[in-house]
Protein backbone atom coordinates (compact mmCIF):
# COMPACT_ATOMS: atom_id res chain seq x y z
CA UNK A 1 0.00 0.00 0.00
CA UNK A 2 1.41 3.62 -1.13
CA UNK A 3 2.08 6.27 1.65
CA UNK A 4 -0.89 8.17 0.90
CA UNK A 5 -3.16 5.11 0.59
CA UNK A 6 -1.73 4.47 3.97
CA UNK A 7 -2.38 8.06 5.04
CA UNK A 8 -5.83 8.25 4.19
CA UNK A 9 -6.79 5.63 6.97
CA UNK A 10 -7.11 8.60 9.27
CA UNK A 11 -7.84 12.60 8.30
CA UNK A 12 -6.34 15.85 9.49
CA UNK A 13 -8.44 15.83 12.74
CA UNK A 14 -6.76 12.55 13.77
CA UNK A 15 -3.21 13.80 12.44
CA UNK A 16 -4.03 16.79 14.93
CA UNK A 17 -5.08 14.55 17.82
CA UNK A 18 -2.21 12.45 17.76
CA UNK A 19 0.41 15.86 17.19
CA UNK A 20 -1.03 17.15 20.53
CA UNK A 21 -1.09 13.67 22.33
CA UNK A 22 2.98 14.03 21.53
CA UNK A 23 4.88 15.10 24.74
CA UNK A 24 1.53 15.96 25.94
CA UNK A 25 -0.54 12.27 26.54
CA UNK A 26 -2.28 13.16 29.50
CA UNK A 27 -3.46 16.09 27.97
CA UNK A 28 -7.51 16.32 28.75
CA UNK A 29 -10.05 15.40 26.16
CA UNK A 30 -11.15 19.64 26.78
CA UNK A 31 -7.70 20.43 26.21
CA UNK A 32 -7.55 18.45 23.03
CA UNK A 33 -10.75 19.40 22.11
CA UNK A 34 -9.58 23.30 22.48
CA UNK A 35 -6.35 22.77 20.22
CA UNK A 36 -8.60 20.67 17.64
CA UNK A 37 -11.34 23.02 17.24
CA UNK A 38 -13.96 19.94 17.73
CA UNK A 39 -15.74 18.65 20.98
CA UNK A 40 -14.63 16.57 23.69
CA UNK A 41 -16.65 13.81 22.57
CA UNK A 42 -15.01 13.90 19.12
CA UNK A 43 -12.33 14.07 20.88
CA UNK A 44 -13.16 10.47 22.54
CA UNK A 45 -14.44 9.01 20.05
CA UNK A 46 -11.14 9.66 17.96
CA UNK A 47 -8.53 8.76 20.14
CA UNK A 48 -10.78 5.86 20.88
CA UNK A 49 -10.66 4.72 17.45
CA UNK A 50 -6.96 5.13 16.46
CA UNK A 51 -6.39 2.70 19.78
CA UNK A 52 -8.83 0.06 17.94
CA UNK A 53 -7.07 0.43 14.59
CA UNK A 54 -3.56 0.08 16.62
CA UNK A 55 -2.25 3.88 15.23
CA UNK A 56 -1.68 4.32 19.22
CA UNK A 57 0.15 1.62 20.82
CA UNK A 58 0.01 2.65 24.21
CA UNK A 59 1.55 6.11 26.64
CA UNK A 60 4.45 6.23 28.93
CA UNK A 61 5.68 8.36 30.57
CA UNK A 62 9.39 9.69 29.43
CA UNK A 63 11.68 9.42 32.71
CA UNK A 64 15.30 11.04 33.15
CA UNK A 65 17.38 8.50 34.08
CA UNK A 66 19.53 11.12 35.12
CA UNK A 67 17.43 12.55 38.32
CA UNK A 68 17.20 9.17 39.51
CA UNK A 69 20.98 8.61 39.71
CA UNK A 70 21.20 6.14 36.71
CA UNK A 71 23.40 5.96 33.58
CA UNK A 72 21.62 5.72 30.22
CA UNK A 73 24.04 2.72 28.80
CA UNK A 74 23.67 1.81 25.02
CA UNK A 75 24.29 -1.15 22.89
CA UNK A 76 24.37 -1.83 19.72
CA UNK A 77 24.80 -5.07 17.78
CA UNK A 78 25.38 -6.97 14.61
CA UNK A 79 24.41 -10.59 14.88
CA UNK A 80 25.04 -13.88 13.22
CA UNK A 81 24.15 -17.33 12.85
CA UNK A 82 20.75 -15.92 14.95
CA UNK A 83 18.26 -17.85 13.75
CA UNK A 84 14.21 -16.16 14.24
CA UNK A 85 13.88 -19.07 16.91
CA UNK A 86 16.80 -17.37 18.63
CA UNK A 87 16.21 -13.88 18.11
CA UNK A 88 12.47 -14.65 19.65
CA UNK A 89 14.29 -16.31 22.91
CA UNK A 90 17.07 -13.01 22.90
CA UNK A 91 13.66 -10.36 22.24
CA UNK A 92 12.32 -11.73 25.75
CA UNK A 93 15.71 -12.13 27.65
CA UNK A 94 16.12 -8.65 26.96
CA UNK A 95 12.29 -7.64 27.43
CA UNK A 96 12.31 -9.57 30.67
CA UNK A 97 15.62 -7.79 32.26
CA UNK A 98 14.67 -5.13 34.79
CA UNK A 99 17.49 -3.20 34.00
CA UNK A 100 17.00 -2.94 30.08
CA UNK A 101 14.77 -0.54 29.55
CA UNK A 102 14.44 0.18 25.73
CA UNK A 103 15.15 -3.10 22.51
CA UNK A 104 14.85 -1.67 19.16
CA UNK A 105 15.23 -4.18 16.49
CA UNK A 106 17.15 -2.83 13.20
CA UNK A 107 17.76 -3.82 9.42
CA UNK A 108 20.96 -2.33 8.26
CA UNK A 109 24.43 -2.28 9.52
CA UNK A 110 23.23 -3.16 12.87
CA UNK A 111 20.71 -5.51 14.07
CA UNK A 112 19.92 -4.36 17.28
CA UNK A 113 20.07 -1.45 20.22
CA UNK A 114 19.61 -1.72 24.09
CA UNK A 115 19.28 0.33 26.64
CA UNK A 116 20.65 -0.47 30.57
CA UNK A 117 19.82 2.06 32.94
CA UNK A 118 22.59 1.27 36.11
CA UNK A 119 23.71 3.04 38.69
CA UNK A 120 27.54 2.81 37.75
CA UNK A 121 29.80 1.23 35.27
CA UNK A 122 29.22 -2.32 37.06
CA UNK A 123 26.30 -2.21 37.19
CA UNK A 124 25.80 -1.99 33.89
CA UNK A 125 28.87 -4.79 32.94
CA UNK A 126 26.57 -7.22 35.34
CA UNK A 127 23.71 -6.66 33.37
CA UNK A 128 25.72 -6.92 30.02
CA UNK A 129 27.60 -10.36 31.09
CA UNK A 130 24.20 -11.55 31.64
CA UNK A 131 22.84 -10.69 28.04
CA UNK A 132 26.47 -11.96 26.52
CA UNK A 133 26.45 -15.29 29.03
CA UNK A 134 23.08 -16.26 27.42
CA UNK A 135 23.46 -14.91 23.86
CA UNK A 136 27.41 -13.62 23.09
CA UNK A 137 28.01 -16.94 20.85
CA UNK A 138 25.44 -15.08 18.45
CA UNK A 139 27.45 -11.66 18.34
CA UNK A 140 29.37 -10.45 15.31
CA UNK A 141 30.41 -7.13 16.71
CA UNK A 142 29.23 -4.29 19.25
CA UNK A 143 29.62 -0.73 20.64
CA UNK A 144 28.71 1.06 23.38
CA UNK A 145 27.72 4.64 23.88
CA UNK A 146 26.54 6.36 27.13
CA UNK A 147 23.77 8.94 26.49
CA UNK A 148 24.47 12.26 27.82
CA UNK A 149 21.15 14.34 26.29
CA UNK A 150 18.03 13.10 24.30
CA UNK A 151 15.87 16.06 22.46
CA UNK A 152 12.23 14.39 22.45
CA UNK A 153 10.08 16.37 19.58
CA UNK A 154 6.55 16.71 19.03
CA UNK A 155 5.24 14.39 16.05
CA UNK A 156 5.64 17.35 13.42
CA UNK A 157 5.93 14.88 10.84
CA UNK A 158 2.38 14.22 10.86
CA UNK A 159 1.24 17.81 9.84
CA UNK A 160 4.80 18.63 7.89
CA UNK A 161 5.20 21.83 9.97
CA UNK A 162 8.00 23.40 12.02
CA UNK A 163 7.95 23.07 15.47
CA UNK A 164 11.24 23.85 17.68
CA UNK A 165 8.84 22.32 21.05
CA UNK A 166 10.75 19.95 22.52
CA UNK A 167 11.51 17.86 25.84
CA UNK A 168 15.18 17.35 27.07
CA UNK A 169 16.58 14.24 29.32
CA UNK A 170 20.03 13.97 30.32
CA UNK A 171 22.77 16.28 31.90
CA UNK A 172 23.90 16.37 35.60
CA UNK A 173 22.70 13.07 38.27
CA UNK A 174 20.80 13.61 41.12
CA UNK A 175 20.29 11.29 43.72
CA UNK A 176 16.56 11.91 44.77
CA UNK A 177 14.70 10.00 47.74
CA UNK A 178 12.37 8.03 46.32
CA UNK A 179 10.01 6.08 48.58
CA UNK A 180 8.32 2.70 47.36
CA UNK A 181 5.22 4.60 46.77
CA UNK A 182 7.12 7.12 44.17
CA UNK A 183 8.47 3.94 42.13
CA UNK A 184 5.39 2.25 42.15
CA UNK A 185 4.04 5.03 40.30
CA UNK A 186 7.11 6.08 37.78
CA UNK A 187 6.86 2.11 37.16
CA UNK A 188 3.15 2.66 36.32
CA UNK A 189 3.00 5.77 34.29
CA UNK A 190 5.54 4.02 32.08
CA UNK A 191 3.91 1.69 31.27
CA UNK A 192 0.77 3.67 30.78
CA UNK A 193 0.72 7.28 31.61
CA UNK A 194 -3.13 8.42 30.53
CA UNK A 195 -4.81 6.41 33.67
CA UNK A 196 -6.84 8.51 35.23
CA UNK A 197 -5.76 9.66 38.58
CA UNK A 198 -8.51 7.43 40.04
CA UNK A 199 -7.33 4.16 38.81
CA UNK A 200 -3.66 4.98 39.55
CA UNK A 201 -4.66 5.57 43.18
CA UNK A 202 -6.70 2.50 42.99
CA UNK A 203 -3.44 0.52 41.55
CA UNK A 204 -1.18 1.38 43.84
CA UNK A 205 -3.51 1.80 46.79
CA UNK A 206 -3.20 5.56 47.27
CA UNK A 207 -5.82 8.39 47.24
CA UNK A 208 -6.27 10.37 43.51
CA UNK A 209 -5.01 13.58 45.68
CA UNK A 210 -2.17 11.71 46.75
CA UNK A 211 -1.04 10.87 43.43
CA UNK A 212 -1.75 14.12 42.15
CA UNK A 213 0.67 15.73 44.73
CA UNK A 214 3.24 13.27 43.88
CA UNK A 215 3.34 13.18 40.13
CA UNK A 216 3.76 17.36 40.23
CA UNK A 217 6.58 16.57 42.79
CA UNK A 218 8.04 14.18 40.12
CA UNK A 219 7.05 16.49 37.03
CA UNK A 220 9.09 19.74 39.57
CA UNK A 221 12.22 17.89 39.86
CA UNK A 222 12.20 16.65 36.11
CA UNK A 223 12.19 12.98 36.74
CA UNK A 224 9.06 12.78 34.73
CA UNK A 225 10.22 14.18 31.61
CA UNK A 226 7.13 14.08 29.66
CA UNK A 227 4.51 12.04 28.43
CA UNK A 228 4.22 10.18 25.01
CA UNK A 229 2.36 8.25 22.60
CA UNK A 230 3.11 5.21 21.16
CA UNK A 231 2.10 5.69 17.72
CA UNK A 232 2.64 2.80 14.73
CA UNK A 233 3.61 4.99 12.17
CA UNK A 234 4.26 1.95 9.84
CA UNK A 235 0.60 1.62 9.78
CA UNK A 236 0.85 5.46 8.39
CA UNK A 237 3.01 4.65 6.01
CA UNK A 238 6.00 5.76 7.36
CA UNK A 239 9.78 4.13 8.23
CA UNK A 240 11.83 5.37 10.93
CA UNK A 241 15.24 6.01 10.12
CA UNK A 242 18.18 7.01 12.92
CA UNK A 243 21.46 8.48 11.36
CA UNK A 244 24.48 8.50 13.48
CA UNK A 245 27.35 11.74 12.67
CA UNK A 246 30.59 12.09 12.77
CA UNK A 247 31.96 15.21 12.78
CA UNK A 248 35.30 17.28 11.80
CA UNK A 249 34.36 19.80 14.75
CA UNK A 250 32.11 19.36 18.08
CA UNK A 251 32.79 22.41 19.45
CA UNK A 252 29.95 23.98 21.61
CA UNK A 253 28.93 26.83 19.14
CA UNK A 254 28.80 23.78 15.64
CA UNK A 255 26.92 21.41 18.05
CA UNK A 256 24.56 24.08 18.67
CA UNK A 257 23.95 24.99 15.11
CA UNK A 258 23.54 21.28 14.56
CA UNK A 259 20.96 20.79 16.49
CA UNK A 260 19.31 23.76 15.96
CA UNK A 261 19.02 22.75 12.26
CA UNK A 262 17.13 19.35 13.17
CA UNK A 263 15.34 21.05 15.69
CA UNK A 264 13.39 23.07 12.98
CA UNK A 265 13.16 19.97 10.65
CA UNK A 266 9.64 18.37 10.41
CA UNK A 267 10.39 15.18 9.92
CA UNK A 268 13.04 15.04 13.33
CA UNK A 269 11.69 13.32 16.35
CA UNK A 270 14.72 12.82 17.94
CA UNK A 271 18.38 14.03 18.72
CA UNK A 272 20.79 11.99 20.77
CA UNK A 273 24.31 13.34 22.26
CA UNK A 274 26.15 10.16 23.55
CA UNK A 275 29.93 9.73 24.47
CA UNK A 276 30.90 6.46 22.01
CA UNK A 277 30.81 5.74 18.39
CA UNK A 278 29.37 8.84 16.96
CA UNK A 279 29.48 12.65 17.95
CA UNK A 280 25.42 13.35 17.36
CA UNK A 281 22.75 10.62 16.51
CA UNK A 282 18.95 11.81 15.16
CA UNK A 283 15.88 10.36 14.51
CA UNK A 284 13.57 10.92 11.38
CA UNK A 285 10.43 9.89 10.11
CA UNK A 286 10.52 8.86 5.97
CA UNK A 287 7.31 8.58 3.46
CA UNK A 288 9.66 7.67 1.26
CA UNK A 289 13.35 7.15 0.43
CA UNK A 290 13.67 10.35 -0.98
CA UNK A 291 12.59 12.19 2.44
CA UNK A 292 16.01 10.97 3.47
CA UNK A 293 18.17 11.92 0.50
CA UNK A 294 17.02 15.63 0.73
CA UNK A 295 17.45 16.14 4.60
CA UNK A 296 20.85 14.16 4.03
CA UNK A 297 21.43 17.07 0.70
CA UNK A 298 20.26 19.82 3.10
CA UNK A 299 22.61 19.16 5.82
CA UNK A 300 25.59 18.44 3.38
CA UNK A 301 24.62 22.00 2.19
CA UNK A 302 24.76 23.67 5.73
CA UNK A 303 27.50 21.58 7.69
CA UNK A 304 29.19 19.53 4.54
CA UNK A 305 32.45 20.70 6.28
CA UNK A 306 32.07 19.26 9.26
CA UNK A 307 30.28 15.84 8.55
CA UNK A 308 32.92 14.01 8.64
CA UNK A 309 30.84 10.33 7.82
CA UNK A 310 27.94 9.10 8.59
CA UNK A 311 26.04 5.60 9.25
CA UNK A 312 21.86 5.01 8.95
CA UNK A 313 19.91 1.78 10.20
CA UNK A 314 15.97 1.70 9.52
CA UNK A 315 14.47 1.02 13.42
CA UNK A 316 12.17 -2.09 12.28
CA UNK A 317 10.35 -2.63 15.98
CA UNK A 318 10.63 -1.80 19.24
CA UNK A 319 9.44 -4.59 21.42
CA UNK A 320 10.14 -2.11 24.72
CA UNK A 321 10.00 1.14 25.37
CA UNK A 322 11.20 2.75 28.59
CA UNK A 323 9.26 0.30 30.80
CA UNK A 324 10.41 0.46 34.67
CA UNK A 325 10.10 -2.41 37.08
CA UNK A 326 11.41 -0.32 40.28
CA UNK A 327 11.21 -2.75 43.36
Amino acid sequence: MAFYEKMSIIDKKDREILFHLSLHARASLKEIAKKTRVSKEVVHYRIKNLEAKGIIEGYYAVINTYRMGWTFYRVYMKTFNMTADIEQKFIQFLKNNKNVTWVVQMDGDLDFLYVVWAKDISEFQKTYMEINDAFGKYLEQKFFSVMTDVYYFKSKYLLTKESDSFQLTGGKIYYPDLDAEDKQLLTLLSHDCRLSLMDIAKKIKSTAKTVQRRMKKLEHAKIITCYQVKINHKLLGYTQRKIMLNLNDTSTQTMKKLITFLTYHPLTIYITIAIGQYDLEFEMMESSHEDFHKLLKALKKEFGNIIKNYSTVIFYDEPKVGQLALE
